[in-house]
C-alpha cells in the first residue's frame, strides 16, 4: 500500500521537475535572443565615434540657440541622468559635445539611443533636427524611441565640430540624455534598427498577444461559453496590460502629459492589483487571511495618491512597485503550494511567469532610481508574450479540466440513465405483467359470469326439469341446445375478429346455418363494401353483439313460422347498421314491450354504444334494426364511457 501511493507523487514528480526544466530553458532562451538584439544596438563599425563627456548647463527658459557660456560649464559623463530619482523641477538643458572631423573618417549620421522627452540638435551653431515641441503645455513622448539623424556635409566641417543638445524635461519624471555616436549611415541605422525593435517593436507584439488572449475571452464570455470569475478577471488584467503597455508605446498622448502618466502608470497599478487577486482567487485564499487584507490596502491607497498630485505618478510607481514584488513573492509560493496540493502544472507555469515578471520588474526599479545606466532598457514590458504563453497553459489546462470533467459528468450521467433506464424496464415489465394479471383476471370473472348466466342457467333449468315429475323430454333438451348455443356465443366471442363486425357475423352465421335449414328457412346474407372496423369490440361486447343477433334469430325460428330470413350489413355516416327481417307472422310491438327480451336487447344495444329499432305490427313481418358507431371519436367517447 505505501508502495501505491508513492509511485503517484514520483510520478508527479518527474513531470513537475520536466516542466521546470523546459521553462527554465525557454526562459533562458528568451533572455538570450534579448540579449543579443540588444547587443545588435551597438554599433559595430570602428570607425565609428562615441560620444561619452559633455559640458552640461541648466536653463529655465527655452532658448534658440546654444548660450556661449556652455564652454566654461560642467562637464558630465554620458550617458547622464538629469533627475534625482524621478524628482526635479523639469527645464531646459544643454549638452555640448566636440568631435573631430578627420579626412578619411565617414561620419554621415548621428544615433541617439536616448533622450527624455523633447529635444533640438545643434551643429555648430546649426539646428540640424528637433524632436517634440519645445514649448507650450503639450510633450511628445521621445523618451523610449532611438533618435537618427543624417549629418549634411555643408554644416559638418574638417578638424573640430560642436554638437549642442537642447534637452526638455518635465518635473518629477525620467529625464536626460545617453551617449552619442557618430559615423556611417548604413551601420548606425542598422543599430537604430535593432534598438528600436527592442524598446518598440517587441512591445507591440507582447502587447498584441496579450491584448488578443483578452480579447478571445472577451468573446467567450460575451457568447455565454463560460461565466467564471477567474477568466472575467483574466480578461480584465490583458486590458490592464494594454493600458499599462500604453506609456511606451504612445508618443501622441490624446491628453495634457501629467494627465496621460496618471492613466498609464494608474494601469499598471490597477494590473498588479488584478494580478494578486486572481492569484488570491486562484488558490482559494480564505478572505480572512492577511493577504486579502493587504492587498485591500494596497488597491484602495494608490488611486487616492494619484490622484493628489499628478507629478507623482511615477514615483508610486517605484513605491508600490516594491511592495508588489513582495506580494508576488509570497504568490509565487502560495501557486507552488496550491499546484502541488492539485497536482496541476497550471500554478506552476502562473507561478513562474510571475517570478520572471519579478526579474524583469527589479531591473526596471533599479533603472528608476537611478542605479542602472539611462541608456538602458525597461525589461517587464517584454514580459507580454511569456504572460501570453502561461495565460495560454492556464487557459488549456482549465479547459481541458473542464472537458475531462464534462467527460465523467456525461458518463456519470450515462451510467444513471442506464441504470434508470434498467429500472423503468422492470417496472414496465412489472406493470404489464400486472396489467396481463389484471385482464386475465377480468376475463376469467367475465366468463365465470357468462357460463353462470348462459350455460349455468341452462343446465340448471335442464336439471329442474329431470328432477320434476311433469318431466317433458322436449323441454328439457330445448334447454341443453339452448345452453349449447349459449356456449358456442361466448366461444365465438372469444375469436379474433381484429374489430371486424362482418367477421364476428360470419361466425354466427355459421352456428346457425343447421338450425336454419332444418327449419326450412331460407337465409339471406347480404354485406355492402368498405364496412368500417368498430373500435371497441372486445370479447365481452362480441358477446353482447352475438347475443342480439341470437336471441332475434331464436324468436324467428320459435314463433315467426317464416320461411326467409334476410341480414343486411349496411355502412351508415356514423354507424354500422345490421337489418334483420323475416316473412313471418309477425306480433304486436305494445304487447311485447312487457317481456323481458325486448328489453334485454335493448340493454345489450345501449351497452354497446348503439341503438335497436323494432318495427312490427301483427300480421306483417318484423324489422330489426340495430346500428353501432362506429366514427372513432364517437366510438372513443363511448369507449371512455362505458
Amino acid at each position: 500500500m505505501p508502495g501505491a501511493q508513492l509511485k503517484p507523487a514520483s510520478s508527479w514528480a518527474r513531470r513537475l521537475g520536466l516542466f521546470y526544466v523546459l521553462a527554465v530553458c525557454i526562459a533562458l532562451s528568451g533572455a538570450a535572443l534579448l540579449f543579443y538584439e540588444i547587443a545588435k544596438a551597438t554599433p559595430s563599425d570602428p570607425g565609428a565615434i562615441e560620444l561619452g563627456m559633455a559640458r552640461f548647463a541648466a536653463h529655465t527658459d527655452y532658448q534658440t540657440e546654444p548660450p556661449a557660456h556652455l564652454a566654461a560649464a560642467t562637464v558630465v559623463l554620458l550617458p547622464h541622468r538629469i533627475d534625482d530619482k524621478l524628482r526635479g523641477p523639469g527645464g531646459f538643458y544643454w549638452y555640448e559635445l566636440d568631435f573631430t572631423v578627420l579626412p578619411d573618417s565617414r561620419l554621415e549620421a548621428l544615433y541617439i539611443p536616448r533622450f527624455a522627452m523633447n529635444a533640438e540638435v545643434y551643429l555648430n551653431g546649426e539646428r540640424i533636427g528637433y524632436f517634440g515641441p519645445m514649448t507650450g503645455e503639450y510633450a511628445e513622448r521621445n523618451w523610449n524611441r532611438p533618435q537618427i539623424l543624417n549629418l549634411s556635409a555643408r554644416v559638418l566641417q574638417p578638424g573640430k565640430n560642436t554638437l549642442a543638445i537642447q534637452v526638455r524635461a518635465f518635473p518629477d519624471y525620467l529625464a536626460g540624455l545617453s551617449s552619442i555616436w557618430l559615423g556611417s549611415d548604413e551601420n548606425l541605422r542598422e543599430a537604430y534598427r535593432s534598438r528600436y525593435e527592442v524598446q518598440v517593436t517587441s512591445v507591440y507584439l507582447s502587447t498584441a498577444f496579450v491584448l488578443g488572449a483578452g480579447i478571445v475571452l472577451t468573446i467567450l464570455i460575451g457568447m455565454g461559453k463560460t461565466r467564471s470569475g477567474l477568466l472575467m478577471l483574466l480578461a480584465a488584467t490583458c486590458f490592464l496590460w494594454g493600458i499599462r503597455n500604453l506609456a511606451f508605446l504612445t508618443t501622441v498622448p490624446p491628453v495634457e502629459h501629467g494627465l496621460w502618466i496618471q492613466i498609464t502608470q494608474g494601469g499598471l497599478l490597477v494590473f498588479a492589483s488584478a494580478v494578486v487577486l486572481l492569484i488570491l482567487l486562484y488558490c482559494r485564499v480564505p478572505k480572512h487571511r492577511l493577504e486579502w487584507k493587504i492587498w485591500g490596502a494596497y488597491t484602495a491607497s494608490f488611486p487616492v495618491l494619484l490622484m493628489i498630485n499628478e507629478n507623482w505618478a511615477l514615483r508610486l510607481v517605484g513605491y508600490y512597485g516594491i511592495l508588489g514584488l513582495c506580494m508576488y513573492s509570497w504568490n509565487v509560493l502560495q501557486l507552488m503550494r496550491y499546484g502541488n496540493s492539485k497536482q496541476s502544472l497550471a500554478p506552476h507555469a502562473f507561478g513562474f511567469g510571475l517570478l520572471c515578471y519579478m526579474a524583469l520588474s527589479v531591473s526596471d526599479l533599479l533603472f528608476l532610481a537611478g542605479i542602472l545606466p539611462f541608456d538602458g532598457y525597461f525589461l517587464n514590458q517584454y514580459m507580454g508574450i511569456a504572460m501570453f504563453l502561461a495565460m495560454s497553459y492556464f487557459l488549456i489546462d482549465r479547459y481541458s479540466g473542464l472537458l475531462a470533467e464534462s467527460d465523467r459528468f456525461n458518463e456519470t450521467l450515462q451510467n444513471r440513465l442506464m441504470e434508470r433506464e434498467a429500472e423503468l424496464a422492470a417496472q414496465y415489465q412489472r406493470l404489464q405483467k400486472i396489467d396481463e394479471d389484471k385482464v386475465k383476471m377480468a376475463e376469467r370473472q367475465r366468463l365465470m359470469a357468462d357460463m353462470h348466466d348462459g350455460l349455468g342457467a341452462h343446465l340448471v333449468a335442464a336439471i329442474h326439469h329431470l328432477q320434476s315429475s311433469n318431466f317433458n323430454r322436449k323441454n328439457t333438451l330445448n334447454l341443453l341446445e339452448s345452453g349449447l348455443r349459449d356456449l358456442q356465443l361466448t366461444i365465438d366471442s372469444l375469436e379474433p375478429i381484429e374489430q371486424d363486425l362482418t367477421t364476428l357475423l360470419g361466425a354466427f352465421r355459421y352456428r346457425i346455418a343447421d338450425n336454419m335449414r332444418s327449419a326450412g328457412i331460407r337465409l339471406h346474407w347480404v354485406i355492402d363494401e368498405d364496412i368500417p372496423p368498430i373500435p371497441y369490440l372486445d370479447a365481452r361486447n362480441c358477446l353482447h353483439v352475438l347475443r342480439i343477433v341470437q336471441e332475434i334469430f331464436t324468436n324467428i325460428l320459435k314463433h315467426a313460422n317464416a320461411s326467409e330470413v334476410s341480414l343486411h350489413v349496411s355502412r351508415g355516416p356514423k354507424y354500422v347498421g345490421v337489418h334483420i327481417q323475416d316473412n313471418g307472422v309477425g306480433f304486436v310491438l305494445e304487447r311485447s314491450q312487457h317481456g323481458r327480451g325486448l328489453k334485454n336487447l335493448k340493454q345489450r344495444a345501449s351497452a354497446l354504444g348503439g341503438s335497436i329499432d323494432i318495427h312490427a305490427e301483427a300480421g306483417q313481418a318484423p324489422v330489426f334494426c340495430s346500428n353501432y358507431l362506429w366514427t372513432p371519436k364517437l366510438a372513443n367517447h363511448e369507449r371512455a364511457r362505458s
